[in-house]
C-alpha cells in the first residue's frame, strides 16, 4: 500500500471519519539492511495490519525480481525486524518501477500491472493474494485476474483504493508504443483476502501520462501526472487534480486544483494520504535529479489546500522508492531507495516520527533505533 489505504468496513481498515490532522514530521530515522543480502529498489510496498511488504522491483542478485519480503513494524518504536521471504510473484511476472502500482486493505495486496526494466512484456493484469491476521498469505500462490480492458498493460503508472471499496488503476507506459503513455482509468471492486471482481473503464485523464501517483482520502482521488513525454524527463508537471468516486465506482470528473499546483515540478514521486492530508515524497525534478522533498496538503471541502514544506525533508534525495503509512507505528516508510548522494541502491528505510500519539510504550531497551 502506497498510501493509507481507505476502505470501506468490510475490510477492517481505518475509516476516514475524524478531522484529525497529523504531526508534523520532526524527524526521519534511517534503518540500515532491512532485507539481508537483496538491496532493492523500484519495488512496490504495503501495509497490512502489524507488518510491512516489499514486492518485486530490482535487486543486487536476480537483477528484475518477483521476490517479497515481509517486516515486522514495532508498534512502540516504528522499527522493522523479522525480515521473511513470502510467496514470489507469479513467474514471468518479475515487475519492476511498480512502486505507485501497489495498493493493500486489511486483508489483501494487489499489484496492478508493471513490467521488466529492460527485457519482455508490461504485465497487463492484477496480481493479488489474501493476508491473515498473523501477517501470512491466505493461499499458497497469487491469483491473476483476466487481462484489463482495452489492452492495457500499464508500467510506471498509479493505483489507488478508495474508501467505496473499490481499486482504481490509471496512466502508465504502453509494451508496444501504441499509445506511448496511457490516458485511462480503469476500476474494480475489491473483496475481503484479495478477492478482485470485475474491471469498468472510469473518467479518461487530463492527459496521457506516465510516472504518475495518487491517493485516496475518503471517497476522493488525488492524481500528480509526473511526465506528460515518454522519454522526456524535462515534461514534468505540477498540476493536481482530484476526482470524486460514487459507492458503485463510477467516477465524477477530473478538477484541476489551481490553489494545489506542487510548489516545483516532480515525476516519480510517491504520494500517500493520513487522515485528511496528502504526503508527496521525494521523487525527481526536471532533468532526472532525485530530490528529498516532503510536502502536505490537507484536503477539505471537496478541494486541495495548498502544498506546505513545514515536515523534516528526507535523508537524502530518493528515485525508485516506495512510500506506505502504518496506522500501528503512526510513522511513514520510505523504502525501495536509490539515493541521490552516491547513487547506491541503500537497503534502508526512512522512517517518520510518529504522525500520531503511539499508544504502546516502549521499554527503555527498545529506544536504540532513535539514538
Amino acid at each position: 500500500m502506497k498510501r493509507l489505504a481507505i476502505v470501506a468496513a468490510l475490510f477492517g481498515a481505518v475509516a476516514f471519519c475524524s478531522a484529525e490532522s497529523p504531526n508534523t514530521i520532526a524527524y526521519w530515522v534511517t534503518q540500515s539492511n532491512i532485507i539481508p543480502g537483496y538491496a532493492t529498489q523500484m519495488a512496490g510496498a504495503a501495509v497490512v495490519g502489524d507488518y510491512l511488504y516489499i514486492l518485486g522491483g530490482n535487486n543486487s542478485v536476480d537483477g528484475d525480481t518477483g521476490r517479497v519480503w515481509r517486516l515486522k513494524i514495532d508498534a512502540a518504536t516504528g522499527a522493522l525486524s523479522d525480515c521473511t521471504a513470502m510467496t514470489t510473484l507469479p513467474a514471468m511476472n518479475n515487475f519492476a518501477y511498480i512502486s505507485e502500482q501497489v495498493e493493500a486493505t486489511a486483508s489483501g495486496i494487489y499489484v496492478v500491472g508493471g513490467g521488466y526494466n529492460l527485457t519482455g512484456p508490461n504485465r497487463n493484469n492484477v496480481c493479488s493474494i489474501g493476508v491473515d491476521a498473523n501477517g501470512n498469505f491466505t493461499a499458497g500462490s497469487w491469483s491473476q485476474s483476466p487481462a484489463l480492458p482495452g489492452g492495457y498493460d500499464p508500467e510506471l503508472g498509479s493505483a489507488v483504493i478508495a474508501s467505496n471499496g473499490y481499486l482504481y488503476a490509471m496512466a502508465g507506459d504502453s509494451e508496444s508504443g501504441t499509445p506511448p503513455l496511457y490516458d485511462v482509468c480503469v476500476y474494480a471492486p475489491v473483496s475481503a483476502n484479495g478477492g478482485l471482481g470485475a474491471f469498468s473503464t472510469g473518467t479518461t485523464l487530463p492527459s496521457a501520462c506516465y510516472f504518475s501517483a495518487n491517493a485516496a482520502v475518503g471517497n476522493y482521488i488525488v492524481l500528480h501526472r509526473g511526465l506528460l513525454t515518454k522519454g522526456v524527463n524535462t515534461s514534468v508537471t505540477t498540476n493536481v487534480y482530484l476526482a470524486q468516486v460514487n459507492n458503485d465506482g463510477t467516477m465524477g470528473s477530473w478538477v484541476e486544483q489551481t490553489a494545489a499546483a506542487l510548489p516545483a515540478g516532480r515525476y516519480g514521486v510517491a504520494m500517500i494520504a493520513v487522515e485528511d492530508t496528502v504526503f508527496v515524497l521525494g521523487g525527481r525534478a526536471s532533468g532526472g535529479t532525485p530530490q528529498n522533498n516532503v510536502w502536505r496538503a490537507q484536503l477539505s471541502g471537496g478541494a486541495l489546500g495548498a502544498w506546505q514544506s513545514s515536515d523534516a525533508q528526507l535523508p537524502d534525495g530518493v528515485r525508485y522508492h516506495a512510500a506506505v503509512y502504518s496506522p500501528v507505528s503512526k510513522s511513514i516508510y520510505v523504502v525501495s531507495i536509490r539515493r541521490a548522494s552516491d547513487g547506491a541502491v541503500s537497503n534502508e528505510a526512512y522512517i517518520s516520527s510518529p504522525l500520531f500519539p503511539r499508544t504502546v510504550s516502549a521499554a527503555a531497551s527498545d529506544w536504540s533505533l532513535f539514538e
